[in-house]
């Protein structure tokens, strides 16, 4: 075939699928431009409206580190620290489930494989996309966090040229490091066992942080020892300060860079790139030249999965399944509705890609509930309970937020270009909108709710305000899950199968946008009545004033979108 077809070379395959991808997204800006240029506008006052806002916190939290007494600039330093450590793992998750999907579940994949491309060139540019599609969002996020350090240090103009600089390297490595994860562990993913064996890892580390971390007593809160020393303080963050983490060499030159260290700061952006261009001479020159191998096998095992499930149908004979007979334990759904639940759990445990990043989303969720032991003791004032428990909530709503658009939103377009056999049925597109939205919703909510009473335990707060914080969680599942699926069928992309794509597209950015928005405006009306009486503000207005204020919000954010996307399915062609 190579003697007949002679292979596109390397630049010119590259050249050409950019300017491909180039023309697609003028096309699509131009498309949302005639379509509706309104939404067009309201979403880029909210980028710009969070750019400024969130200069504006961020600048505000750290001046007031800056002239903290004593251990200010230290505490700052260490928080840099732990927020680029925190990216890099964050990346490097993203990178593991994005490139799963581009690698080896695309339908472009299958085709490009099948084209006169050499395979590496093919893992390459996927590899370049996959990194695209994960990192585009970190740098969006930590300008704000940048521009803020640098005028709070009073840093020149280059300061701000070199961090954006420094980035670049620093997205490359969680990239390389979660696909390299991927090209040894696929041969092995699609096995049914690796599935329990990961969920079990994830109980493991929930023990050991549950078991191994002591929390903070009050002895240890009101020891003098303890205040002075701030490395025992801070003893739970010295990972971060690791110098063999490339989050640390990023955070150390924007540190030097920002006291004036042009040379001490230009050392660690040096380790930083050459491990970086170490990696890509790694993975692209070596590790690279097992991609096709990778990619036929993974094909092998899940053909051998299907044929091990047939044969045990067949064995089994007509007796169902545990999910059939879960399903068909609830009165209240028909079977039309039981067979779409049915095949939307199916799906998304079929995905490695799906289940292994809910799994590291309900994992973290865990960790930050068995954290709050940390500030479990008693509170000394009524301030601070107040303010530690709507802080709760407000973690709580925005990791909410982050699930519902990841998981929810996609789930119409995912339907893809099967959704005509859907719209002829007798069920009709309208109730498959429906049927996602209480799906989501009473998954949120069961969530959610649990994860919201467990902590209002260790908070050791009263039944009534725990009673109030689990039902003002299940009000934001509600109205965040019907913001999410009816965004989604307004914003369908029925040519993409990979989730992450379809999240990070127009619709899934204007999905997160306006969540962030409705969870701090909540959070805000619901907070008022209590932080007026432990502040002791005058009563300007009735505290049900507020409160009637917040599930008003929720009514609207939960009913226009729904409603709007309930119209349109109804007229939707195919």
């Amino acid at each position: 075939m190579d003697s007949a077809y002679p292979k596109l070379p390397t630049r010119k395959f590259f050249r050409l699928l950019l300017w491909v991808h180039w023309r697609m997204l003028l096309a699509r800006l131009r498309g949302v431009r005639d379509q509706s240029p309104l939404l067009l506008f309201v979403l880029t006052g909210f980028v710009l409206m969070y750019l400024l806002v969130g200069y504006w916190l961020f600048h505000a939290g750290l001046l007031y580190l800056y002239r903290f007494p004593l251990v200010g600039t230290l505490l700052s330093q260490r928080i840099l620290f732990l927020i680029f450590g925190f990216f890099f793992l964050m990346l490097a998750f993203s990178n593991l489930v994005i490139g799963y999907s581009t690698l080896f579940k695309s339908r472009e994949t299958a085709w490009f494989l099948t084209l006169p491309i050499s395979h590496r060139d093919v893992y390459r540019w996927k590899f370049v996309e996959a990194l695209a599609v994960s990192s585009w969002a970190l740098i969006f996020l930590g300008a704000p966090l940048m521009v803020a350090y640098g005028q709070v240090h009073e840093a020149q103009g280059p300061f701000y040229g070199a961090v954006l600089f420094a980035f670049l390297p620093f997205v490359v490595l969680p990239a390389l490091l979660g696909s390299w994860i991927i090209m040894l562990t696929v041969r092995i993913l699609a096995r049914p066992w690796v599935k329990w064996l990961l969920f079990l890892a994830v109980a493991v580390a929930l023990g050991a942080v549950l078991f191994g971390t002591r929390p903070v007593t009050d002895a240890d809160a009101l020891a003098p020892e303890a205040v002075l020393s701030f490395e025992q303080l801070l003893r739970h963050t010295r990972l971060s300060v690791n110098p063999y983490l490339p989050s640390a060499w990023l955070a150390q030159s924007v540190l030097s860079w920002g006291q004036g260290l042009a040379r001490e700061g230009t050392f660690f952006f040096l380790v930083l790139l050459s491990n970086a261009l170490m990696g890509l001479l790694v993975g692209m020159g070596w590790l690279d030249r097992y991609f096709y191998q990778s990619w036929s096998l993974s094909l092998s095992a899940r053909a051998e999965r299907y044929q091990r499930k047939a044969l045990a149908k067949q064995r089994r004979g007509r007796r169902p399944s545990m999910a059939i007979m879960i399903l068909d334990a609830v009165p209240l759904l028909s079977q039309p509705i039981r067979a779409l639940v049915l095949k939307d759990v199916r799906t998304f445990w079929r995905d490695p890609a799906q289940w292994t990043q809910f799994a590291i989303f309900f994992g973290l969720l865990c960790i930050y509930v068995l954290n709050l032991r940390n500030v479990a003791f008693n509170f000394q004032s009524e301030f601070w309970e107040t303010m530690v428990s709507y802080l709760n909530l407000t973690a709580s709503a925005l990791t909410l937020s982050t699930l519902t658009t990841r998981f929810v939103f996609p789930q119409f377009s995912l339907e893809g270009r099967r959704l005509w056999i859907l719209g002829l049925a007798p069920v009709g597109l309208q109730r498959i909108l429906m049927q996602k939205f209480w799906m989501s919703a009473l998954s949120a909510m069961a969530i959610t709710v649990s994860l919201m009473v467990a902590s209002s335990l260790i908070l050791r707060l009263a039944f009534e305000k725990a009673l109030y914080f689990s039902v003002s969680i299940a009000l934001m599942s509600l109205t965040l899950s019907g913001l999410a699926a009816g965004l989604g069928a307004l914003f369908p992309n029925f040519k993409e199968d990979n989730p992450s794509k379809i999240v990070s597209g127009f619709g899934g950015t204007l999905c997160l946008v306006v969540s962030f928005i409705y969870i701090t405006l909540f959070v805000a009306l619901a907070a008022f009545p209590a932080v007026r009486k432990v502040m002791n503000i005058p009563q300007a207005v009735p505290d049900a004033v507020p409160t009637g204020l917040a599930i008003g919000l929720s009514v609207l954010v939960l009913f226009v979108p729904l409603l709007t996307a309930f119209r349109r399915v109804k007229n939707l062609e195919f």
